[in-house]
């Protein structure tokens, strides 16, 4: 078998249960949106649903790797392996990101769902087109955001075992210090305004805003079009590659966890 199937494959395994328990909390939360708001003929009631869900969505991969990262350490397998770090770092992102589609795919269908049946009569009616192009850009967003979360909790964590011989409290102050660091950098970019211009002046506009509005009593969702800027994306894109990139050269270093 080939090893990087081999390791997919035990990625796959170790965190199948978890998955499928965050999915079955998904689904009843949906179902639960539905059934309340068909309950109280208030079908916009799906909409806080919706966006609640497209936030936990952010945080699910960070989730999956932090399980799986704990798992390793239990196991060991960083130290005695022959596979690149590299190798073990990819495996994991590529089972979450099945998982991450397989979730995000879900809630499209679910808003698809409340938007053009469901909620026909409350949601503001935006047309297939516009809603697909819409659709791929946020799940892009939602991914890019997702993993560069995730690629910072791998790095930070591959910081934290990589300083196994020091003191509990001077392995978190590193991890802190690299936090707080990383946070005043950007804070000090984005503060010199012809930058922060420059970062934010291509934007592409999808429907994206959503606004209640009760009348006649019944509440209703307006859609209103917003531009979600290409570089910031662009640039997170850039930071997961380093991010991994450093946390693998750790993991190389046969990190004992």
């Amino acid at each position: 078998m080939n090893p990087i199937k081999g390791l997919i494959k035990k990625d796959f395994r170790i965190t199948r249960n978890l998955f499928f328990t965050w999915a079955g909390a998904i689904i009843l939360a949906m179902g639960a949106g539905v059934g309340l708001s068909a309950y109280t003929s208030q079908p916009a009631g799906t909409l806080p649903v919706i966006f609640l869900l497209g936030l936990v969505h952010i945080v699910f991969a960070p989730i999956m790797m932090f399980v799986t990262l704990n798992q390793e350490a239990k196991t060991q397998l960083w130290l005695y392996t022959p596979r690149r770090a590299v190798d073990l770092i990819v495996s994991k992102f590529t089972v979450i990101f099945s998982y991450q589609l397989i979730m995000q795919l879900l809630l499209s269908i679910y808003t698809a769902f409340n938007l053009f049946w469901f909620g026909r009569d409350v949601y503001e009616q935006i047309g297939p087109r516009l809603f697909g192009e819409a659709a791929i850009i946020l799940n892009i967003a939602l991914i890019v955001f997702g993993f560069y979360f995730t690629s910072c909790l791998t790095f930070l964590w591959t910081v934290y075992h990589s300083l196994k011989k020091r003191a509990k409290v001077l392995r978190w102050a590193a991890v802190l210090l690299l936090v707080f660091g990383y946070n005043l950098l950007e804070g000090l970019i984005l503060s010199y305004d012809p930058l922060s211009e420059l970062i934010f002046k291509y934007k592409v506009n999808v429907i994206s805003n959503a606004a209640l509005r009760y009348s006649e009593e019944k509440w209703s969702v307006m859609l209103e079009p917003a531009g979600i800027p290409v570089i910031p994306l662009l640039l997170y894109g850039l930071l997961i590659a380093v991010l991994l990139g450093l946390a693998a050269k750790l993991l190389d270093r046969k990190v004992e966890v």
